[in-house]
């Protein structure tokens, strides 16, 4: 087991200085030729981080230069604007509509080529569009206007202009949205009196009469639905630790199995009675935990009721009988049957019976300890695989930052 976790580590860390060592070639600025390689049009000035030696006035000097993106040239400038006019086709309108009939908010976009070419819009009736694009319905006429867009395009020092028209119109409503619009606007006309203090909502509007009621929040059926939902939820999470603590229990007595069946068989080999060797082991726990010597031990807790059961009168073969219905484990069945035989047929073959019993308890022990020697490797391989996401993560940002567009 040991094994396997170093082998694990080892390939962890040859994998993070394979990353590493690729991420550093791949992030390389300069050639072999003492060239460095410029970023991508529009990319901005990268710095490049360098060490200079000039024969023996300079050693390891470290120096920076700040090296700015590739220029465009005319004929890429020009690519890139009939790029821009053509995404201004395919984007400016809304969907599913065309210039010669516009009622929604039109889409006017600071850049585009991917930020390549900056646009500047300009609008020869903002009465009827807004600067935003939203469409000014109640200043359209209803038969339309004719807009004129043009937009300059910008590539560093190449400029050109697009310029195009369209014609708007107001939307044509419901009568559901009629009614709303004239509500609004009556409202809006009471809300700007000055000097009342109530806000009078209109009794009709388009002809309809209208009824006003304050929407009610509903707040005692919220806060009756969160509470039942906090029930389950604490019912759960009560569920659950009764679950991993009879999980944790189970698993310690299991690993006690070995040394309760190694005492009883020594005690019983000493002479005494199996009522004598319970009281004994029973006692000694008892003395070593009110002298904090150990912590609790289920088993040995349970033995301590069983044998008080057994000087409070009980008798024997009850008091085992109850021990094993309150373990419930096969291990401890296994145990009460061979006790509950000896007291039936006699003390007779008992040790062998226990001797043989003590060494299948340690192979169980052994296969036990391995098993949750698996799972604590398994509950550890999670954190190892998040730091090293954590670690890909802090060399990947970096370089993807730096990547040019």
């Amino acid at each position: 087991m040991r094994r396997k976790k170093i082998i694990e580590a080892a390939v962890v860390c040859i994998l993070l200085l394979l990353l590493g060592a690729y991420m550093e070639f791949s992030d390389r600025s300069m050639d072999d030729k003492n060239r460095i390689i410029r970023g991508s049009p529009g990319s901005g000035r990268q710095e490049v981080e360098l060490t200079l030696n000039a024969g023996e006035k300079l050693k390891n000097y470290d120096y920076q230069v700040s090296v700015p993106a590739q220029c465009i040239d005319e004929k890429t400038a020009q690519s890139y604007f009939s790029r821009a006019e053509k995404e201004i086709d395919e984007t400016f309108f809304p969907e599913g509509e065309e210039a010669a009939h516009v009622t929604e908010q039109v889409h006017m976009k600071p850049s585009y080529v991917k930020g390549l070419v900056k646009a500047d819009w300009t609008l020869d009736q903002y009465n009827a569009v807004d600067v935003d694009g939203t469409i000014r319905e109640d200043q359209l006429d209803p038969q339309g206007e004719l807009v004129q867009a043009s937009v300059a395009l910008t590539c560093e020092k190449y400029r050109e202009e697009y310029t195009f028209s369209f014609q708007v119109y107001p939307k044509v409503m419901s009568q559901q949205e009629k009614v709303i619009h004239e509500i609004a606007a009556e409202v809006e006309q009471q809300s700007t009196q000055e000097g009342e203090r109530y806000l009078t909502l209109p009794d009709q509007a388009a002809g309809v009469k209208l009824q006003w009621k304050e929407k009610k929040q509903h707040l005692v059926w919220k806060i009756l639905f969160f509470e039942v939902l906090v029930c389950f939820l604490m019912a759960g999470i009560v569920l659950e630790r009764k679950h991993t603590a009879d999980h944790i229990k189970k698993e310690q007595m299991k690993l006690d199995y070995a040394e309760v069946v190694s005492k009883l068989l020594i005690l019983l080999g000493a002479g005494m009675s199996l009522k004598q060797a319970w009281n004994r082991i029973s006692a000694q726990y008892s003395d070593k935990r009110q002298k904090k010597q150990i912590k609790e031990r289920y088993i040995y807790e349970e033995m301590i009721i069983t044998n008080h059961e057994i000087l409070d009168g009980e008798s024997e073969r009850l008091a085992y009988q109850k021990f094993g219905e309150r373990v419930d484990l096969g291990e401890y069945q296994r145990l009460i049957r061979i006790l509950l035989q000896n007291l039936q047929t006699g003390s007779r073959g008992l040790c062998k019976l226990l001797e043989q019993e003590s060494e299948n308890a340690l192979e169980e022990r052994k296969a036990l300890a391995c098993k949750l020697g698996e799972e604590a490797g398994t509950k550890m391989l999670l954190p190892l695989m998040m730091m090293l996401g954590i670690v890909i993560a802090i060399i990947m940002i970096p370089a993807m930052l730096s990547f040019q567009v």
